[in-house]
């Protein structure tokens, strides 16, 4: 068990190493994970559903919302970098000059081959045991979207949509949308 925890590395040591440039890293339960550029199709995915959050998020003084690549802090094994992230207002001071310390209010993952399998697995896993009230994951190849809301239980599936049809928030009280408005 003390060897297994040696071999782990904090989010210190990650941001003291000189790694690969041209690549954007995020520490998973201590563990180095180095993610590619993204896809046309994935920045299409990006760019609507953020146009769409913030419309809605002004218009209501919700809080504020964030693109990657911007650090999220939960713990010193735990260094995430969210497609696109949501905190309230009241929430606010989270936000630092190094990044997010804490967890979000909303994550947004959008899938790509490879992050697919961490973004379904560790980061679900590890957004739910940090307390992330809402998680989505949209996936550009099949055109979906799920929205998993946290309840004592962990993740529910809250809402959903594939190729057509409308999916909600719950963090984002009173926000609908079109999924095909984030593929088209």
């Amino acid at each position: 068990e003390k060897e297994k925890e040696e071999q782990l590395i904090t989010v210190e040591e990650l941001f003291n190493m000189e790694l690969e440039e041209g690549y954007f890293y995020e520490l998973l339960n201590g563990h180095i994970v180095k993610k590619q550029t993204p896809s046309p199709s994935y920045q299409k995915a990006v760019g609507n559903l953020l146009t769409l959050m913030n419309n809605f998020i002004k218009e209501k003084i919700l809080g504020k919302c964030y693109v990657s690549p911007i650090d999220v802090f939960f713990d010193n094994y735990n260094n995430t970098q969210p497609d696109i992230l949501f905190i309230k207002t009241d929430r606010l001071f989270i936000v630092t000059q190094d990044g997010i310390m804490g967890q979000p209010d909303l994550i947004v993952e959008i899938l790509s081959p490879s992050t697919y399998r961490n973004d379904r697995t560790v980061k679900k896993d590890l957004y739910c045991q940090f307390g992330v009230s809402e998680y989505w994951i949209v996936d550009p190849k099949n055109q979906a979207i799920e929205v998993y809301a946290l309840d004592v239980d962990g993740y529910t599936l809250a809402s959903f949509a594939i190729e057509k049809g409308e999916i909600e928030s719950k963090v984002l009280e009173g926000f609908k949308m079109d999924i095909t408005a984030i593929f088209a």
